[in-house]
């Protein structure tokens, strides 16, 4: 068995729309803005957290429970480009406050990789907060982080529940 590395393998795009959520066509998610090349080596942050819920009745002698809702945390931090930079300025403008849109992702296959049909993609629907720079530091890049607040988590396909590409327009 062999484990899988992060290095080079995983494709991020914010698109704009995507009708049927279970199968993003590969124009939907060429229609988007490519994140992968603009992204800190630690720029994608995406979790999730279920919360517990109590089960356990008056007559019970040990707590028991059982799963509740799912509240998922999504963001970026890309680096700044200078105006000349037609793919800096292409990300810096598509995440803006109150962008909304999906943020697309596809792990295990190679990043220059075109989206294609059959490819397992992770779909969150999100809408984009304040962007957020940082700190000026010494021997560093300017970046910017960009929370998204997921609009929809019963939409949501995760890595446990990816979306499948399919062909066409």
């Amino acid at each position: 068995m062999a484990d899988l590395g992060f290095d080079g393998n995983i494709k991020v795009s914010f698109v704009p729309t995507v009708a049927n959520i279970a199968g993003p066509t590969v124009t939907e998610l060429n229609a988007g803005v490519e994140l992968e090349g603009r992204l800190t080596a630690e720029g994608l942050a995406i979790s999730s957290e279920t919360a517990d819920v109590d089960t356990s009745k008056l007559n019970s002698t040990a707590n028991s429970g059982t799963i509740g809702r799912d509240t998922y945390s999504v963001g970026v931090t890309y680096v700044r480009g200078d105006s000349a930079d037609t793919e800096a300025q292409a990300v810096q403008t598509a995440l803006v406050r109150g962008a909304a849109g999906f943020l697309a992702v596809r792990r295990d296959k190679v990043s220059t990789a075109a989206w294609a049909a059959a490819d397992k993609v992770e779909l969150y629907p999100v809408i984009c907060r304040r962007p957020n720079p940082a700190p000026p530091a010494p021997d560093a890049l300017q970046t910017v982080e960009v929370g998204m607040a997921v609009t929809d988590g019963n939409k949501v396909r995760a890595i446990d529940n990816p979306a499948t590409v399919a062909a066409g327009a």
